[in-house]
């Protein structure tokens, strides 16, 4: 299995496709198994890479901190690892934030960015997170952990989703449940997503942007999202109708065209 020592930890990845760099990044202690459905549309044209964040899947889980800024640079890492120089980057929810982070504190390996259902925590704006709670920590560590796959997925997707994908359900909560981290990386993912404010430097994005949103998202309110497309020069946003935060597997074919023309329109042949 394809590992890359990076800092103090080991990064799991893998690699599919050939052509342009495309760099797929989890959401909150997601796995890269999650993405399994979308790679095979996009390693047609790309070089795919997806990995495990620090605290998921295959990857180590170390104690101590954990943030974003800190997986941006086990990102960064990993490419100087396997020899990428620049790609693009494609970001779920969290995963959306470590690709701002990239897109501003490692320009230089960013041709663009597409973010899926990110969120904007500042102190700046009305809405803010709630933090985690001794109860909720708890809750990790005794529900069964089928119970808590099942619910995570049910809440981001319509209810008609599981109904009519009952195959693809069932795969995505095993893959959830596979690659879930343990409750102090859990916790680690949560404090690193909920302490992460780069209201103030938005504006400094260069990068291509695409933004994806579910209308119906009830973890990232359509209102939020806004606020990411203002501040960030240029973004493109297209807004997904019926659907929640996981878009791209809800909306499958609408969010891969509206993914694959953006990245048409940025790919360069060098």
């Amino acid at each position: 299995m394809p590992y890359a020592k990076v800092s103090d930890i080991n990064i799991y990845y893998e690699m599919d496709g050939e052509g342009e760099p495309l760099v797929f990044i989890n959401g909150w202690f997601m796995p890269l198994g999650l993405f399994y459905p979308l790679v095979p549309v996009f390693a047609r044209e790309y070089q795919v890479i997806t990995f495990d964040n620090r605290g998921a899947g295959k990857s180590d889980a170390p104690e101590g901190l954990y943030s974003l800024e800190i997986m941006a640079e086990d990102l960064a890492g990993l490419l100087d690892n396997i020899g990428i120089k620049k790609a693009h980057f494609l970001g779920h929810s969290m995963g959306a934030r470590i690709a701002e982070e990239m897109a501003l504190s490692f320009p230089e390996k960013v041709r663009s960015i597409i973010l899926a259902g990110p969120i904007t925590y500042s102190s700046e704006i009305s809405w803010q997170p709630k933090p985690v709670t001794k109860e909720e920590i708890k809750l990790w560590e005794e529900q069964p952990l089928e119970e808590w796959a099942w619910k995570l997925l049910s809440d981001r997707v319509n209810d008609d989703f599981i109904s009519k994908n009952r195959q693809l359900a069932e795969n995505m909560v095993k893959v959830i449940m596979e690659g879930c981290g343990p409750p102090h990386a859990r916790e680690g993912h949560t404090n690193a997503s909920r302490l992460y404010d780069n209201y103030e430097r938005l504006p400094e994005i260069k990068a291509p942007t695409l933004i994806l949103a579910g209308r119906e998202d009830m973890t990232v309110p359509l209102e939020n999202i806004l606020i990411l497309k203002e501040r960030i020069p240029g973004a493109e946003l297209a807004v997904l109708d019926s659907v929640r935060h996981f878009m791209m597997w809800e909306a499958f074919d609408e969010s891969n065209r509206i993914i694959l023309d953006f990245l048409g329109k940025h790919s360069v042949l060098e």
